[in-house]
């Protein structure tokens, strides 16, 4: 039964957009797969995560186009925001002279793999 935009399970309401278990699991080993594991967002390897270039929360899809590869930690310090605000503050923080998630200004970054 849909409720308000939710589905009921057990109870409990549970949005119709949630995305986990194994089709994430399988969006994130198709995303790292595609581009590697080298951070988009900091530019170092070691990226275990599938940040989305459009956020979900702005219209943005669980494409292969859409997701790139992120540390945890970059990809919960950026949030929802756009990208463009996103490297717009870490440049403000290099200029300032604090610890910032992005050595680059680098929007997206290339493959870390050519196929």
């Amino acid at each position: 039964m849909c409720v308000y935009g939710h589905l009921l399970r057990k109870g409990r309401a549970v949005s119709q957009h949630s995305f986990s278990g194994r089709a994430a699991r399988k969006y994130r080993d198709r995303v790292l797969s595609e581009y590697g594991t080298t951070c988009h967002l900091c530019g170092l390897p070691g990226a275990t995560t599938v940040d989305h270039l459009i956020p979900r929360s702005h219209g943005g899809e669980n494409s292969i186009e859409n997701g790139r590869p992120a540390h945890s930690r970059c990809n919960s310090a950026r949030g929802n925001m756009p990208l463009s605000q996103w490297f717009l503050q870490q440049k403000k923080k290099r200029a300032q002279g604090g610890a910032t998630h992005t050595p680059t200004d680098h929007h997206v970054s290339e493959p870390s793999r050519n196929w």
